[in-house]
Parts: structure tokens; C-alpha cells; sequence
């Protein structure tokens, strides 16, 4: 693959993936008027308004809850606008969306503009709009809402690259290097790059935190063993840890589960962020059936994936709950979704375990 300069030298520079891509645009678009107009024109396309003044844009203003999102656009009152937090495959902070939204609320500002790779913008939007549940939120279109007075809204780096570099071929042609590098950089952190490690990378906490995986799935194969309701069964089946994750087997209501704990399904941007899957199986062996396979395709394509020529489906762990809480929630969906799979099979008058 052809790379930019800084894409290539990005592994020798110190400091996240987005702190690079964020400190290169704000460069980009501060050294050109033209190109400055032009980014605040696409921000405010993207949240269905115009701020009606020119903005200067600085990166990692720090608030008051230490909240510190990646660029901030200021008007010339010196009052804060828009702020725009940049991702490729970094997960959402505490403070994201709802610091933020709060941050903006209470100085009366404009809006909130994620930045992200393409393929992450459903599960990355759908994310954030789970996390504003609890809040009154009123939609403006697919991808921009408004929520306590303060709009929010998503775009792609290659829309924001392609439209820099739209105005630059006339207006900047000097920033047209700059934008290339920049284009570079972006479609490498979007296929294939290595994550340079650093000092926290190799602390215990990290092994600490991924072990944790492990022991849910060992926690949720034991509380579906307690419950005698569902027939439970780990006759013939052992865990398996493999190079991407650890699996579990158990037969639950006549049905096979692999339940999984795995980084492929994991990194899948096109998927669910969650580390936990779970396929579903009505027979002894590895296939699905026809009516399982019908089932599962009525949820939405990003709660389920396929690999080992099988269907997973998303199970989500509940954030900062017990374990207790986390396998009781897990064991929840799991059911919803045999119970998804009986509703077929019994339309179907399709004795269990046939296709």
C-alpha cells in the first residue's frame, strides 16, 4: 500500500492516532482562509444550520470536568460554537457525547460533530445516540439531532478531506500537499495500521482488564448451568481458547450455543462495538439451520456477523454493573434471542433441530 509521509512516519511520532489526524486539520484549516470557511460551511451542513460567523479553530480546549474535546470552533467574541471530537478506533470517553453536550448546553453554543472512518459511522452514530437515551432528543435527519438546544451530528474524515481538498485545488493550492498528507494518514488508520505501543500498553491493569473477558464468559456459562428451567448441558464440550479469543458451548432449551469472546467480531467496524457474540445452533453439529438463519436476519445487520460459516449476534455487557448484573443482562438477550428463533421455527411448523 502507497502511503503518505505521515502516514509512514506516524509510527515514530508520539501521541494517539487522533492526536495527529486532529492536530494536522487544525493546521490545515488555520493557514487558509478559504479552507477555514470552508470546514465551518461542512460542520454546519452537517447540523442543519449556519453559525453566521467565521470561527478559529484550536485544538484540546480542557473544561471544567476536564473534558477535552479534540478541536473547538471560537468565535470572534471568544465564545466556543462547535466542538468536534475526533475518532478512527478509540471507544467513547466518559465524557462522550453527553460532557460534551453538557459543556455546550450550559454556554448557550451551536453544536457537537463527531469525526470518524466510514465504516464506522453506523455503529459509531447508533453508539452515540444509546448513550443520549435518557435525554429528550429530536431528530433532524439520519445523522444529526438536537438534544437540550445543542445539535449533533457525524461526518467521515474522507468528507472532510474530499472537500478541503475540492476548495484547495482553487483557493489553496498550497494546503494540497498538506491535504494529501493528511488523506494518507486517514486511509492507513483505516485498513492497516499498527498501533504503536506505549508505557500503559504494558502494565498489568491490561492484562488485568482482558482477563475480565475471559472470566464473564465463564460467569455466564455457570448462571445459564444454575437456571434447570432451560435444560442445561455441557456434556461433550470444553472451553477453547484460540488466537482471537476463548469460546464456550452449552445446550440450552434444545438449542447449541457458542458463546464467544472474540476480536475479530470485536474490530469489525461494520458491527456492534462488544466483545461478546453468541451463535445459535439447533443440531450436534456446526450448522445453522434454514430457520435460524431466517431468524437472525431480522435484527439489524450490525448486531450480527458471520464467521467459521456461522451467524453470530451482539451480546452487550452492561457498563459499570457487577458481574452478577453483566451475566444476569447477558443471559436476558440470549433468551430474546432463542425466543426469536422459536417464534420461526413454530411459524414454520418446523420440528426442532430439522431445517
Amino acid at each position: 500500500m502507497v502511503t503518505s509521509l505521515l502516514a509512514h512516519l506516524y509510527s515514530h511520532i508520539k501521541g494517539s492516532q487522533e492526536d495527529v489526524a486532529t492536530l494536522s486539520l487544525q493546521y490545515i484549516v488555520s493557514r487558509s482562509a478559504a479552507l477555514n470557511r470552508e470546514f465551518s460551511r461542512l460542520l454546519c451542513r452537517a447540523l442543519h444550520g449556519d453559525i453566521g460567523t467565521e470561527l478559529n479553530y484550536v485544538c484540546q480546549s480542557v473544561g471544567e470536568n476536564l473534558e477535552r474535546p479534540d478541536i473547538a470552533g471560537i468565535d470572534p467574541n471568544g465564545k466556543e460554537q462547535i466542538l468536534c471530537e475526533a475518532k478512527f478506533y478509540a471507544g467513547l470517553t466518559d465524557n462522550q457525547p453527553n460532557g460534551y453536550l453538557d459543556r455546550l448546553q450550559k454556554e448557550g453554543a451551536y453544536g457537537l460533530v463527531f469525526i470518524c472512518p466510514a465504516a464506522r459511522k453506523v455503529t459509531l452514530w447508533s453508539k452515540l445516540l444509546e448513550l443520549c437515551r435518557e435525554r429528550s432528543v429530536v431528530d433532524l435527519d439520519e445523522y444529526c439531532v438536537v438534544i437540550g438546544g445543542v445539535r449533533m451530528s457525524i461526518l467521515t474524515w474522507g468528507d472532510i478531506v474530499e472537500s478541503l481538498r475540492h476548495v484547495a485545488s482553487s483557493e489553496a493550492t498550497d494546503a494540497l500537499p498538506d491535504i494529501y498528507q493528511l488523506d494518507g494518514f486517514c486511509r492507513l488508520m483505516d485498513s492497516e495500521a499498527f498501533v504503536p505501543l506505549s508505557p500503559e500498553d504494558l502494565g498489568p491493569e491490561v492484562a488485568r482488564k482482558e482477563e475480565r473477558f475471559y472470566h464473564i464468559l465463564d460467569a455466564l456459562i455457570d448462571y445459564l448451568k444454575a437456571d434447570k428451567s432451560l435444560s442445561p448441558s455441557t456434556k461433550g464440550v470444553k472451553a477453547t481458547a484460540y488466537r482471537q479469543g476463548y469460546a464456550r458451548a452449552i445446550k440450552i432449551r434444545g438449542y447449541w450455543l457458542s458463546i464467544n469472546y472474540d476480536r475479530d467480531l470485536w474490530m469489525n467496524p461494520a458491527s456492534k462495538e462488544t466483545p461478546f457474540w453468541v451463535a445459535i445452533r439447533s443440531g450436534e453439529d456446526w450448522k445453522q439451520t434454514d430457520y435460524i438463519l431466517r431468524a437472525l436476519q431480522r435484527f439489524p445487520a450490525a448486531e450480527h456477523d458471520s464467521k467459521w460459516d456461522l451467524t453470530y449476534l451482539a451480546l452487550y455487557p452492561i457498563l459499570y454493573g457487577t458481574l452478577d448484573e453483566i451475566v444476569a443482562s447477558m443471559k436476558a438477550q440470549i433468551i430474546d434471542y432463542i425466543d426469536t428463533v422459536e417464534e420461526t421455527r413454530v411459524k414454520g411448523n418446523i420440528p426442532l433441530g430439522n431445517g
